[in-house]
């Protein structure tokens, strides 16, 4: 399903990425690990198009995605969420608010059904509580609850979580 072949990537003289190839296949749960600046992050920012390699291809499925356009990545976009480190939330929305509003927009769901999606999707990260709750009063590890939620309502093939457990307690 995604394939990276020989990819490489720079920021001024220093080399993030040297000749990175590997495939992972439908069902496939991988996790990238190593030191702050490794170039973990930079590596699955590829997929999405929110950094383009200096060399080397990428694939999803049959459709090279090195050569995409912006415009090109929207469809990938749909079929691959991204969670960011930092919890990424529209602080003048309510955590129902800021899950319900991808679902409409992408799926032009009326209000209602948006927002019962989006309590689903609160549920399964144990956040159906925190619905009516604004971003500002929530710690670091609830929003990121939050983003996780925004995230699965979505129904993306694909999940990639960037520091999945940064401010997440050991229960979360």
């Amino acid at each position: 399903m995604i394939r990276f072949e020989n990819v490489e990537k720079a920021f001024g003289g220093h080399q993030v990425l040297r000749g990175v190839s590997f495939t992972i296949q439908p069902g496939d749960v991988h996790f990238l690990m190593g030191c702050s600046g490794a170039g973990k992050s930079v590596l699955i920012k590829h997929l999405v198009g929110l950094l383009r390699p200096d060399a080397g291809r990428i694939w999803l499925e049959h459709q090279e995605l090195t050569g995409l356009r912006e415009r090109g990545f929207h469809e990938v976009r749909k079929r691959c969420q991204m969670i960011f480190q930092h919890a990424t939330l529209f602080e003048s929305m309510s955590v129902l608010e800021n899950v319900a509003m991808p679902l409409q927009k992408r799926f032009h769901l009326s209000r209602n059904v948006a927002e019962e999606r989006a309590l689903a999707a609160l549920e399964q990260v144990h956040g159906a509580h925190l619905r009516e709750r604004y971003p500002a009063d929530l710690g670091i590890g609830v929003r990121k609850r939050v983003a996780i939620a925004r995230a699965i309502a979505l129904e993306p093939e694909i999940l990639l979580y960037d520091e999945p457990t940064t401010g997440l307690d050991p229960v979360a």
